[in-house]
């Protein structure tokens, strides 16, 4: 099952309403990476501030330069030890280089040094759900729901983890709880569907697999599915439409990327 896609930031937290906006930091919320860079250079060459290095690791992230953002977060670190942002950013960029690891520790902190950052413990939650440490997983998107309870990316990934564990109908109830908020996501339809499935709700995951295609005609996750449910109620000759369905898209997908 897929994680957090199609979703999206998170909760606003990072360089929050208390903090100065720079010119950097307001070049960086349209769009303009490059020029924001220069921006907290001038900026930054005015005094080294940890607020300004975090949010110029950040605009790093965006556009792919994450050795230069750990190097920011390291230098803020160091004339701020106590800074949450600064061990947030840190693990963050961790977790785009998959180095779950030494996020998941970063974040650790974070959340010991504030243990409101929701942000923290939703990105600690998909670094121990990447390591399979499910129970883990779990804790941290329940500790980013007591604070941001409105968070349908945090519930949908609360599904999924809870689906890996096995515990179904509690999956269920996130996925509603998410679609209820965003209901126009057809992944979360169709992990919805292997959920429905699961408890012996035939009939409803099926409606939940064709809401997925409706949202997503190329779904091939969602048509195999209906395929395979549908022959395991039976109903082969619709099965094999489905299937047949799905292997000409993935046909033509596979066309597609050689074209390329």
């Amino acid at each position: 099952m897929d994680m957090e896609r199609n979703f999206g930031s998170y909760p606003g937290r990072t360089g929050g309403p208390k903090e100065e906006i720079s010119d950097g930091a307001g070049l960086a919320c349209v769009g303009r990476y490059r020029e924001a860079l220069t921006a907290f250079d001038e900026e930054l060459k005015k005094g080294m501030r940890p607020d300004l290095l975090v949010r110029k690791a950040l605009t790093l992230d965006r556009i792919g330069f994450f050795q230069a953002a750990l190097e920011c977060c390291e230098h803020a670190v160091s004339l701020e030890p106590a800074n949450s942002d600064a061990w947030f950013v840190r693990g963050l960029t961790l977790t785009y280089l998959a180095r779950f690891t030494d996020a998941f520790q970063c974040l650790d902190h974070t959340v010991a040094l504030d243990p409101g950052h929701g942000e923290a413990w939703f990105v600690r939650g998909n670094c121990a759900y990447q390591q399979g440490n499910f129970d883990e997983a779990l804790r941290s998107y329940d500790m980013t729901l007591s604070l941001y309870p409105e968070y349908p990316k945090a519930w949908y990934n609360r599904g999924v983890c809870l689906a890996d564990m096995g515990r179904f109908q509690e999956a269920l109830e996130s996925y509603d709880n998410c679609l209820g908020m965003n209901p126009g996501v057809s992944v979360v339809y169709s992990n919805r569907g292997v959920a429905l499935a699961a408890i012996g709700r035939g009939e409803d995951a099926l409606s939940s697999f064709r809401t997925a295609l409706d949202l997503d005609p190329g779904d091939l996750i969602a048509l195999n599915n209906i395929g395979i449910l549908l022959s395991r109620m039976g109903r082969d000759e619709e099965a094999m439409a489905y299937l047949d369905r799905a292997r000409e898209q993935a046909r033509n997908r596979d066309i597609l990327r050689r074209v390329w």
